[in-house]
């Protein structure tokens, strides 16, 4: 199998693809050796999900509580290759790039062109994340402040029973 390259539409949930969010550790620190990782769930349509099965990559997948199909896609943040690694690029769907300084992160449930690079392994298919297009920006919720929250009651004192039932 020949390096292709490949490209799925989708929602996209916890994106950690900006230098200052990307994922650290990993499970059980899986990524440490890259000094981390860029990555971005992707929730794929049955049509999406057909292209990623046809492109040869050997990501699998999960399906949620809801039955919706997600995929994790991955690039390392240090490779031997420096080509291979880094931060994807993030662009806007007018080819703009992403500023994470003026446009921030990038929420759940934005809509997302995600391409990547399917190439060959002595093992597995490997998949790279390449580019992240981000179609329709999600509007981020707004998170309680102190302000909002409501006063707390005063603790109950706790008061001793000092009959004795015996």
């Amino acid at each position: 199998m020949a390096t292709s390259k490949h490209t799925f539409t989708g929602t996209s949930y916890w994106a950690k693809v900006f230098e200052s969010n990307r994922d650290m550790k990993g499970f059980e620190d899986a990524y440490a050796a890259w000094d981390g990782m860029y990555t971005i769930d992707v929730m794929l349509d049955k049509e999406n999900k057909a292209l990623l099965k046809a492109s040869g990559s050997a990501k699998k997948g999960k399906f949620d509580d809801d039955g919706n199909f997600i995929v994790k896609f991955t690039r390392k943040h240090k490779d031997r290759f420096e080509w291979a690694s880094g931060a994807p690029d993030v662009v806007k769907a007018d080819g703009t790039p992403w500023d994470f300084s003026t446009d921030g992160f990038l929420p759940n449930g934005s809509k997302v062109q995600v391409e990547v690079t399917v190439y060959t392994t002595s093992k597995v298919p490997g998949t790279r994340l390449e580019k992240i297009v981000v179609l329709e920006k999600a509007e981020m919720e707004e998170r309680p402040t102190k302000a909002d929250e409501p006063e707390a009651a005063p603790p109950k004192t706790f008061k001793p029973n000092s009959e004795i039932p015996f």
